[in-house]
């Protein structure tokens, strides 16, 4: 990160010590060196200004991207359109936010500690590659990764956009003391991110949770659908659009028509709620969740959690709780500076 040193600069054992810390390990005993460098405070527990976190969720049509204090605070954020000229320049947007954020709370390039970064597509966890990504051109070509690391100079957490929300969500939201978090996210498209006890659920190839991909509100055999799946290709906010125009609708947008409700929304809402509600069926009958957490640009949004609540009542003799994130829409932010403390953990103690 412009040739600055790492910020961590610690030994055996008080760097298996800060690790633990970062990972959320409380100490038995606190260590004297972490007092005396500014990472703990006088009862052993980790200060949360003593560094930075800098985190992006980079969505298929703007990527909101923050510094944060080490227990996840939002310290200033910023918002730009994502840019669609593939990977490059996604690192050179993030870059330019971060300068743009520090230059907000005046602290130095060297006071960032490590990255987290949400991204709408699969990661195969044994690659690195990403896949399934089809919302942002070019994003599965080259090494994303690679190309943050080395100009960021830290270490760099990169993983799902709805993987970072589930995360969130399990670390600072309204699931922290269950074993399981599912979080649904609903808005360019459709995606979960699951956590069974602290940690993601990945699958083989970093698809777990591709819920756009059930075979359901289109046609599986249809090839148009194999890019995004059958579910997102009929709940996708074009698709959405297309149903809504269909209706008589004459708003430009799905914001402009939920700002203006009409009797076209209503068509569009209950197609949403209903194969939203025909996934929650079958993310139930597989992973048995006491609830599910919605977010995203629709999943945000009353009336649509109220009709997909509906939906389920009539189809299920115990439907699980469905609520909104309690994080609003910071949930991938505050997931991704988990996941930038762990990264900061591994490369402190490996």
């Amino acid at each position: 990160m412009d040739g600055d040193a790492p910020p961590v600069g610690l030994t055996d054992p008080a760097s298996a010590a800060l690790a633990n810390l970062l990972r959320g390990r409380a100490l038995r005993d606190p260590h004297r060196r972490l007092r005396e460098e500014g990472w703990t405070d006088g009862e052993g527990r980790l200060r949360a200004d003593r560094a930075l976190l800098l985190v992006s969720d980079i969505g298929g049509t703007k990527m909101l991207t923050a510094l944060c204090d080490l227990r996840g605070g939002v310290l200033a954020e910023t918002t730009d359109p994502t840019p669609d000229a593939g990977a490059p320049a996604l690192v050179d947007r993030v870059i330019a936010q971060r300068d743009a954020l520090l230059g907000q709370i005046g602290r130095p390039c060297a006071d960032i500690a490590a990255a987290g970064l949400g991204v709408p597509a699969s990661i195969d966890p044994a690659t690195g590659r990403l896949h399934r990504g089809p919302n942002i051109p070019g994003l599965e070509e080259g090494d994303l990764a690679g190309g943050f690391a080395a100009a960021l100079g830290r270490p760099v957490a990169i993983e799902n956009d709805v993987n970072m929300a589930a995360l969130g969500e399990h670390w600072r939201g309204g699931t922290r003391r269950a074993d399981l978090t599912v979080f649904i996210a609903i808005g360019t498209g459709i995606g979960m991110g699951v956590v069974i006890g602290d940690r993601l659920l990945r699958g083989a190839t970093g698809a777990a949770g591709e819920i756009a991909f059930l075979p359901l509100g289109a046609d599986p055999e249809d090839p148009a659908t194999h890019a995004m799946g059958p579910l997102e290709h009929a709940i996708s906010s074009e698709a959405l659009m297309r149903v809504y125009r269909a209706a008589g609708g004459r708003a430009d947008s799905l914001r402009d028509a939920f700002a203006r409700p009409d009797p076209a929304l209503d068509e569009v809402l209950d197609q949403l709620a209903l194969w939203v509600a025909r996934s929650c069926q079958a993310v139930a009958a597989i992973l048995d969740p006491e609830a599910i957490v919605f977010g995203g640009s629709l999943g945000f949004r009353p009336e649509v959690l109220g009709r997909v609540e509906a939906v389920l009542a009539r189809s299920m003799a115990r439907p699980p709780a469905c609520r909104v994130t309690a994080l609003g829409p910071r949930a991938a932010l505050v997931g991704a500076a988990r996941a930038a403390r762990t990264a900061l953990a591994a490369s402190i103690q490996g």
